[in-house]
């Protein structure tokens, strides 16, 4: 597995930098190690604002590798179930201390956008592309996860995001609340370290209070023990059905899937 996460330190802002670039800043298990033990270091490193990019102008990133993702029956559907890598990785980004920023510099889908809306700000080039797509893959994504856009965004959003799995312009992202300002890509970095460096130059007791206040508020709770088996039972057959077989090789071909609901 290639990739790898860069750290650039200036005064209080840190850059973490997805760097996959073979695979559009794809997510697979090395990364998400790294980008979870990076947050947890800088976390402790006087870290006042946190800017989250992908590498390059084309991606801020693909989301999970999809040649990684498991299918027919194999058993480790983690990717996608409780506990694993990429949960580990999305609630580093959410409990760091401080405020994150995603420089959406270009698109991001599945994965990739979650990790977006995991962050505190959401800034993007007028280039970029938005996509949530389980639904050509035929996979259902974890309840936790859809809560995290249903929080962000609503819920009309989050059903019309997913149900239709469009690849969404930046204008529309705009529109959906995806993310909060849209700019042409030469500004962005630019845009995004005055930001960054402007809250870092604010009391950082009363943002990171702030920061965990609202967290608190906003927390997603378990489902009943019931109603989360209910969820994995869904997500698992998912997982083990033809449908998934026939999205990931149709996406692998180009082409148009052809589901059969079973």
């Amino acid at each position: 597995m290639g990739g790898k996460v860069i750290v650039e330190r200036d005064g209080g802002v840190a850059t973490v930098t997805l760097s996959n670039p073979a695979k559009k800043n794809a997510l697979n298990l090395k990364i998400l190690t790294e980008l979870t033990t990076a947050l947890d270091r800088l976390s402790g490193e006087g870290t006042r604002c946190l800017v989250l990019r992908g590498e390059g102008n084309e991606a801020f990133c693909a989301g999970y590798d999809i040649t990684r993702i498991p299918a027919g029956g194999s058993g480790e559907a983690q990717v996608l179930l409780s506990t694993n890598p990429f949960d580990d990785m999305i609630r580093a980004i959410e409990s760091f201390p401080s405020p994150v920023i995603a420089m959406l510099n270009g698109f991001a889908f599945g994965g990739g956008l979650e990790m977006a809306v995991a962050c505190d700000i959401r800034i993007a080039s007028d280039q970029a592309v938005f996509g949530m797509t389980p639904a050509r893959l035929g996979i259902i994504y974890r309840p936790a996860g859809l809560m995290r856009f249903v929080n962000t965004i609503g819920l009309p959003a989050t059903k019309e995001l997913f149900y239709t799995a469009r690849k969404v312009s930046s204008r529309r992202a705009l529109d959906l609340k995806l993310v909060g300002r849209v700019c042409p890509p030469e500004e962005l970095p630019q845009i995004v370290l005055e930001m960054a460096r402007e809250i870092a130059g604010n009391a950082p007791l009363s943002i990171r209070g702030t920061k965990r206040i609202l967290a608190l508020c906003m927390q997603f709770r378990d489902l009943p023990p019931g109603e989360t088996e209910e969820a994995e039972n869904l997500i698992r057959a998912c997982m083990d059905s033809r449908d998934l077989l026939e999205g990931k090789q149709a996406f692998l071909e180009k082409r148009k899937p052809e589901f059969q609901g079973r």
